[in-house]
């Protein structure tokens, strides 16, 4: 496909210069400011959440300043891309997500890079998802909603996403194999027309992210149906919605949109270490946590190095046996 444009937006945040808390050896360069690359334009929710983090990340490093620069296009493959193609001192790092650091590989010709090229520092913040359906479905539970798709002569019932290769769609597809189902996937463009087609009827069901979107208030005012939320405990913004185990006894179909801070592979284990140690400071802050709260996401807990290597790890390979399965062919 072609590449886009950059956009890029830069905000400084913090004056000095030093890089005391990062050490003489591994540091970061320190005669300039360190860059926190978000792979999507200003305003989406990993711009905010990156802004969010910058001031106590500054913090927790000494008052080091902090770039956000937003590099969009190839659903994040560009600033990826351009992440890897800088030197791996550190003074770079990224606002990545499933989507692009997992997912792009898989549904993109044009990508070439793969996850193992990039190291996760830890998560920032998480957003569960939920199973919806339009207002002409049972609204009953979910184990009733099966029970009417597995009858004998029974429609075949169709599922939307925002695309070929999404989340969404892989998660879907997980789904319809794990209740052996036979569903028709339907690719939008967005979330937006997605959802209209699901109020009006022309999409039987989708799972989407309720933080950070009207599907919350949509799902409230009864114009959709929620049966269920992929989190391993219900969500504060739909208290009356089942998890997965609780409503149909599904284990281990915890699936969530989170971003977490990224540099290359290649970054010296001290820098990686020390740019860890300082997102532990930035979650345990309160007016990050509570900021990330407003934006109907979930703070992050801290994590170690080894922890955040073994959820990449993890979740690659829970998304390539997906795209494997469906026989997913990179466009």
């Amino acid at each position: 496909m072609a590449m886009q444009p950059l956009l890029r937006r830069r905000t400084v945040v913090g004056l000095l210069p030093a890089l005391a808390a990062l050490g003489a050896r591994a540091q970061p360069a320190a005669s300039k400011p360190l860059t926190f690359i978000v792979p999507y334009a200003a305003g989406g929710p990993a711009d905010v959440t990156a802004r969010q983090i910058v001031p106590a990340l500054s913090k927790a490093l000494g008052g080091q300043a902090v770039i956000v620069e937003n590099v969009a296009g190839a659903s994040g493959a560009i600033a990826i891309q351009r992440l890897l193609s800088q030197p791996a001192d550190g003074s770079q790092f990224l606002m990545g997500s499933p989507s692009d650091v997992i997912l792009a590989p898989l549904a993109l010709a044009a990508v070439k890079y793969k996850p193992e090229q990039l190291r996760l520092l830890g998560l920032a913040s998480r957003a569960p998802l939920a199973l919806v359906g339009t207002r002409q479905l049972p609204t009953g539970t979910l184990d009733e909603l099966l029970g009417d798709m597995r009858k004998p002569g029974a429609r075949q019932y169709n599922y939307g996403s925002i695309g070929v290769g999404s989340l969404f769609h892989l998660v879907g597809e997980d789904f319809a194999a794990r209740m052996k189902l036979r569903m028709t996937h339907v690719p939008y463009k967005g979330a937006a027309p997605l959802l209209q087609d699901l109020m009006g009827g022309q999409v039987d069901l989708a799972f989407l992210t309720p933080g950070g979107s009207n599907l919350a208030d949509l799902i409230a005012q009864g114009k959709l149906h929620a049966y269920a939320v992929t989190d391993g405990q219900r969500m504060t913004r739909l208290p009356d919605v089942p998890t997965m185990e609780q409503a149909i006894g599904l284990k281990d179909f915890e699936y969530e949109i989170w971003g977490g801070m990224f540099v290359p592979r290649s970054v010296p284990a001290e820098i990686a270490q020390r740019l860890n140690a300082a997102l532990t400071e930035v979650l345990r802050d309160p007016e990050f946590r509570s900021q990330v709260e407003a934006s109907s996401a979930i703070p992050s807990s801290p994590m170690t190095l080894a922890d955040a290597d073994k959820l990449l790890a993890d979740q690659t390979a829970r998304y390539r046996r997906i795209a494997q399965a469906i026989k997913l062919e990179p466009q």
